[in-house]
């Protein structure tokens, strides 16, 4: 076999290995349900604090530092920091009720159980109102500043386009 082929044959066998790990790896919950997801969790305390860096961030526990974040890069996922361990599992499915671990991503991330101890109490997290209402509501009962709810709510406008309505 010439060497074009073989480069040629190995180019082929990569891109292919390339496209099935990206389509693994970047799993993807809905932006709009995840901004629900982070509204009801606010009104609720399962969010602990609403925060927006480069990331909109809910945190879900102190000790260890829990939180479940995403931004236009990078899909929703639960990230994990100790003192010696940092890492992150990526979470792929519909909210709510039915998020999972995506596939061939790790259920435990630096000894903490991502689907036991988080996944499931997200999945029970009910939606009680819709996106743009719970960040209204959260702010008016003073779970998060004015500035948050408005970020956060104009999220959800921006993200309305795929979005389900509330059962009433």
């Amino acid at each position: 076999m010439s060497r074009m082929k073989k480069i040629s044959g190995f180019v082929l066998l990569f891109s292919a290995f390339c496209c099935s790990y990206a389509s693994e790896t970047l799993a993807d919950v809905a932006t709009h349900q995840a901004l629900t997801l982070y509204g009801n969790a606010t009104l609720s305390g399962l969010c602990r604090h609403l925060g927006i860096n480069r990331q909109m961030v809910c945190r879900l526990s102190d000790i260890p530092d829990v939180s479940l974040a995403f931004n236009d890069a990078a899909p929703l996922h639960i990230e994990v920091r100790t003192p010696t361990c940092e890492g992150n599992s990526v979470l792929d499915g519909e909210w709510p009720y039915n998020l999972n671990v995506a596939a061939g991503q790790p259920e435990t991330v630096c000894n903490v159980e991502i689907y036991k101890n988080y996944v499931e109490r997200l999945n029970a997290q009910s939606e009680i109102m819709g996106c743009e209402d719970s960040f209204q509501d959260a702010f008016f009962l003073n779970r998060i500043g004015a500035r948050a709810a408005y970020i956060y709510i104009q999220q959800c406008k921006l993200n309305a386009d795929s979005a389900p309505t509330v059962a009433e």
